[in-house]
């Protein structure tokens, strides 16, 4: 028998404001907004006091997909402007020390010493507000929106992967920043 409608409903906390217009969703929270918009999907998005009711009518196994993927993303942005996101990685290296400087107004991180070179890897820092910040060894990526946090720390390790005649031996060549921790 197929399934009519798939119904999902998130209780929200005390100190959040929401605002649901057609399917775009703000929330403010102590630590910041986030903003998204969900009019790709066929979800009907309503809030009834501080509870959010998603709803999707006609169901198959990709509108299903959809509607448990906007509850996780609305479940993410509570969390995000509640607690916010921390990412660790740790900086890498067996012969050649690689700095890592982050510029948070210009919104870039700068890699330099890679294996030895001389030309300095620039990675972006996505999202406004997500800041970097260097301790010892460590590269603390913080914010209140989970995909630019984790794209931030993904732009960073794919700019420190093997490429050319370093790519045949990974277990020499392991410098790098890797993520180690997730908060």
């Amino acid at each position: 028998m197929k399934q009519l409608y798939i119904e999902r409903s998130i209780e929200l906390p005390e100190d959040l404001k929401i605002t649901v217009k057609d399917r775009h969703v703000t929330i403010e929270g102590p630590k910041g907004t986030l903003t998204r918009n969900f009019d790709p999907t066929d979800v009907e998005i309503t809030k009834k006091g501080k509870k959010v009711d998603i709803k999707a009518f006609y169901i198959n196994k990709k509108r299903k997909a959809a509607t448990l993927a906007v509850v996780g993303y609305i479940n993410n942005m509570v969390k995000g402007v509640m607690q916010g996101y921390t990412y660790k990685s740790k900086i890498v290296f067996s012969h050649f020390p690689l700095t890592v400087e982050p510029d948070n107004k210009k919104k870039i991180i700068t890699i330099k010493n890679l294996y030895g070179g001389r030309k300095n890897i620039i990675v972006p820092i996505v999202g406004p507000e997500t800041t970097v910040k260097v301790d010892k060894d460590d590269v603390i990526i913080e914010g209140i929106d989970k995909e630019a946090v984790g794209q931030t720390t993904a732009n960073m390790q794919e700019a420190c992967r093997l490429r050319g005649k370093r790519k045949k031996d990974p277990e020499t060549f392991m410098d790098g920043i890797w993520l180690w921790d997730k908060a």
